[in-house]
């Protein structure tokens, strides 16, 4: 039997979960078909499960894909593009959600996932990260805040009420999405509500490598949490027949997926070049050490100097009054 140190006594009703599998999908899209993209969602949280994994992150805007052809809004087939991206986004919540979600229950495993999302109301398309619990429940979702130079013909900005981190079963989960990461006050307000793992996805651009890395073991550091990158692959043999701009030079991805511990080091990944799925335990009692050095939010911060103010309310564009001092 283990004995334990002198005058340091187990705690069994310990807050901290056990060491759990963590998996980052490096797969491609399928590109203008929802259904298969879907379907193949499926299939991955079923894979992964099997593997032992209790969180899966799948990459940015996997469901139907990153709109690659962001860049061309001259040519010819940059319309039919996004007419294809409009009709294959999803509604959250929506019966494509409802179908990861029961995937996500059976595998008893919690699910971020990437995707485009078109609002029911208005038809804009937002890049939104959506996260499912293990009991197949919608957790919640973040659209991102400012699309990057010419991804702003594709999609609308959050409001930054949905920016949060959740209670799930493998600990405080919250997450950003591709240059969000540069974003001081949205890390800085994630550390603030105490997340643990943090999903950061973003496109598999050979250009981002050395953008991820910084970034990424950045963050691991300064907010002490663990980090899952999931990136995609793609090529241009990949696509649908009869895709526009297939033959520009925007479809090669090359992954770059991984695993990263509090304070920065990798435990597996990254990854490139290869459709495949990345895996690391992770412990949270790790974070415990890395606090120590650097509590941005506690011990190391300084409110009396600087303060991060937050407005989290819903910004409506449209309030309307019905004369009664309530307004919908």
């Amino acid at each position: 039997m283990a004995q334990s140190k002198p005058g340091l006594k187990p705690n069994p009703s310990s807050e901290w979960p056990e060491p759990f599998v963590a998996a980052a999908v490096q797969a491609p899209p399928s590109i203008g078909d929802l259904a298969t993209g879907v379907d193949r969602a499926v299939d991955h949280i079923r894979s992964a499960a099997k593997e032992g994994a209790r969180l899966i992150v799948f990459p940015e805007t996997w469901l139907p894909g990153y709109p690659y052809f962001h860049g061309y809004p001259r040519d010819p087939g940059f319309r039919d593009l996004y007419d294809s991206l409009f009709v294959n986004s999803v509604t959250v919540p929506g019966p494509q959600i409802d179908r990861i979600a029961a995937a996500a229950k059976r595998a008893k495993a919690t699910v971020v996932i990437g995707v485009n999302e078109r609002d029911e109301q208005g038809g804009t398309l937002y890049n939104t990260l959506v996260y499912i619990g293990a009991n197949g429940k919608l957790l919640g979702k973040h659209r991102k805040l400012v699309p990057t130079l010419s991804e702003r013909l594709i999609w609308g900005r959050g409001d930054g009420s949905d920016l949060d981190v959740y209670d799930s079963d493998v600990g405080r989960l919250g997450g950003l999405i591709c240059y969000e990461h540069q974003m001081a006050p949205a890390r800085y307000a994630l550390a603030g509500l105490g997340a643990q793992i943090h999903a950061s996805v973003w496109p598999g651009y050979d250009f981002l490598h050395p953008i991820v890395d910084a970034a990424t073991r950045h963050l691991s550091y300064e907010n002490a949490c663990f980090v899952v990158v999931a990136r995609e692959v793609m090529s241009p043999d990949r696509l649908p027949p009869g895709t526009p701009l297939a033959e520009e030079p925007i479809w090669d991805m090359h992954g770059g997926s991984a695993i990263i511990a509090p304070g920065g080091k990798y435990l597996a990944g990254p990854v490139f070049d290869e459709e495949t799925t990345v895996y690391a335990e992770i412990d949270l009692r790790s974070t415990i050490e890395s606090k120590r050095w650097v509590d941005s939010v506690g011990h190391y911060a300084r409110p009396d100097v600087f303060q991060l103010q937050w407005d989290k309310s819903p910004k409506q564009p449209l309030l309307i009054h019905d004369g009664s001092g309530a307004s919908a």
